[in-house]
């Protein structure tokens, strides 16, 4: 199942994701956790995906974003968008769990 087939992304949140293609700086197969969603009155919405084994590994049990910036946490993190009438990059994130 891809994230792109659930309809409220904030379900998303602190699920196992696989990207199924490359990315900069990620490879096609490289896992992460869904961390945190966004979205605005408009219709888009979109969620943020920490790279497990990117720049580092994730601490174990992580499944929600922390506050800490990339620079100091070293976690590599991508947005992935979904806009009303529009592309929809969620398509790109293969629920692994």
């Amino acid at each position: 199942m891809r994230i792109s087939e659930i309809k409220d992304l904030r379900s998303a949140v602190g699920r196992r994701v696989r990207a199924t293609r490359d990315f900069c700086r990620i490879t096609a197969g490289t896992e992460g956790v869904v961390d945190e969603y966004y979205g605005d009155e408009s219709g888009h919405q979109g969620v943020m995906v920490a790279w497990d084994g990117a720049a580092a590994k994730l601490p174990s049990g992580y499944r929600a974003y922390d506050g800490v910036p990339m620079v100091r946490s070293v976690i590599l993190r991508d947005g992935f968008g979904r806009e009303k009438m529009g592309f929809d990059e969620t398509q790109f994130l293969e629920i692994v769990d």
